[in-house]
């Protein structure tokens, strides 16, 4: 079942079940008014037979009141002068004189529906409508008024509501499978979208910004998704050519060397420090691929990012100038790969001119700042030194162009910034911007 016809039937359903609850209020509001109006017209029936039995009394009626026993003067058992029946203008009533659950005179022909009953509350048995009236102890008056009109009506009632629920619900229906063709073409297109994706393979396509609300927000939400999904297939692209080539250079030397050894020309003690030292290459070298590869994102957790920057820059032989504590959330690990990273280029490129470790706080974010005295870079090289395995046009230095490129991807795993400016007097300034400060 398409999302097209599930919306249709489902407002189809809401409007039968709004416009069913509204005719059920409807329906017993009117039987509550017609049944009161027809009540009232029985109270008014009964008293009239009560009135016209008290006062049409006739000389035959005379009774002696204490061979009665005190009872109801019409009740002796002697025939009675006969009593119209003053039922209600355009309707049809019935009354019955009982005395101790015996039936002693009748207005009209009493309908056989009606239980004998002495209740006064009103009762609707099939089309009559019943209530009795006490005149004395064992003595009421039974009324039944024909309800056949109102049970009429409300039957009517129940009829219109039921059709009007259905007429409106298919109309209901009807419109919003109209109107929800439009209202959900965004939602086709992205659906052709992922179709054409999966049969393809293509990253680069887009579902066009069309809709609003959720829709709208659900097309641009996918689109993001395809990005990322984009930039990681080709992180992973990059990472597998990179991996391979620069991975190829220390394996060809650990073979070599091990030929080497085979053949006699080298001793262990050499061949065994050659391999260590390609070992050591192709695990930093695959530490910062993954770094890469992983977006720089790790665990980040609370730490005290000015006492890591003073176990570096002692560990380095830097002097550090800052707090002494400053919390941040962030990963530890990877931060100190970057400031790690910072410190081995300023040793390298600069090598014997002052290198000093910085941390200052500018809420919510932290900089980590790594400036030494060298001969800083030109700016062209500023513009790319981020870029992977980029190197400087005539440095002799060796390396793999990895570090930067490291601590770019760590600051953007914390929502920052590899900023890198030319120090004063003359040098490198590279600067952490690291988010995540704790509220103090």
């Amino acid at each position: 079942m398409s999302l097209r016809l599930r919306l249709a039937l489902f407002i189809a359903v809401a409007i039968a079940l709004a416009l069913l609850v509204q005719g059920f209020l409807g329906y017993a509001s009117f039987e509550r008014l017609q049944l009161g109006n027809l009540e009232r017209e029985l109270d008014a029936y009964l008293r009239r037979v009560a009135a016209q039995a008290e006062m049409r009394r006739g000389p035959e009626d005379r009774f002696d009141q204490a061979e009665a026993g005190g009872r109801y003067p019409y009740l002796l058992g002697r025939p009675l002068r006969r009593l119209l029946n003053p039922a209600p203008a355009g309707g049809i009533a019935h009354a019955r004189l009982v005395q101790d659950g015996r039936v002693v005179r009748e207005w009209g022909r009493f309908p056989e529906a009606v239980p004998l009953s002495d209740s006064p509350q009103a009762r609707l048995e099939q089309n009559w409508l019943y209530k009795s009236l006490y005149l004395q102890s064992g003595v009421y008056i039974q009324g039944a008024l024909e309800a056949s009109q109102v049970q009429s009506s409300l039957a009517g009632y129940r009829q219109t509501v039921v059709f009007t629920a259905l007429v409106v619900s298919l109309l209901g229906a009807l419109a919003a499978w109209l109107l929800s063709g439009p209202a959900l073409r965004p939602l086709r297109h992205l659906l052709k979208a992922t179709r054409r994706i999966a049969d393809s393979g293509d990253l680069s396509l887009r579902v066009p910004p069309e809709g609003s609300g959720e829709l709208g927000h659900l097309s641009q939400t996918f689109n993001q998704m395809l990005e990322r999904l984009s930039a990681f297939r080709q992180r992973e692209v990059e990472f597998t050519r990179h991996a391979a080539h620069e991975l190829r250079t220390p394996l060809t030397a650990i073979r070599l060397q091990l030929d080497a050894h085979q053949q006699g020309l080298s001793t262990p003690e050499e061949t065994l420090s050659v391999v260590r030292e390609e070992v050591e290459r192709m695990t930093y070298l695959s530490e910062s691929l993954l770094t890469l590869a992983r977006e720089g994102r790790g665990q980040k957790v609370g730490l005290d990012l000015a006492r890591l920057a003073q176990e570096v820059a002692e560990r380095w032989g830097v002097p550090y100038r800052g707090p002494k504590t400053l919390g941040l959330t962030g990963d530890p690990i990877l931060i100190e790969q970057a400031l790690e990273n910072l410190l081995s280029n300023a040793r390298k490129y600069a090598p014997g001119a002052p290198v000093g470790v910085e941390v200052e706080a500018h809420p919510p974010r932290a900089v980590l700042r790594v400036w030494d005295e060298g001969p800083g870079m030109p700016q062209e090289v500023l513009e790319r030194a981020t870029e992977p395995f980029y190197r400087a046009p005539g440095v002799r230095v060796p390396g793999h162009g990895l570090g930067l490129s490291v601590v770019a991807r760590v600051a953007e795993a914390h929502e920052g910034r590899l900023v890198l400016l030319p120090n004063q007097p003359q040098g490198l300034r590279a600067e952490l911007w690291l988010r995540g400060l704790w509220p103090e």
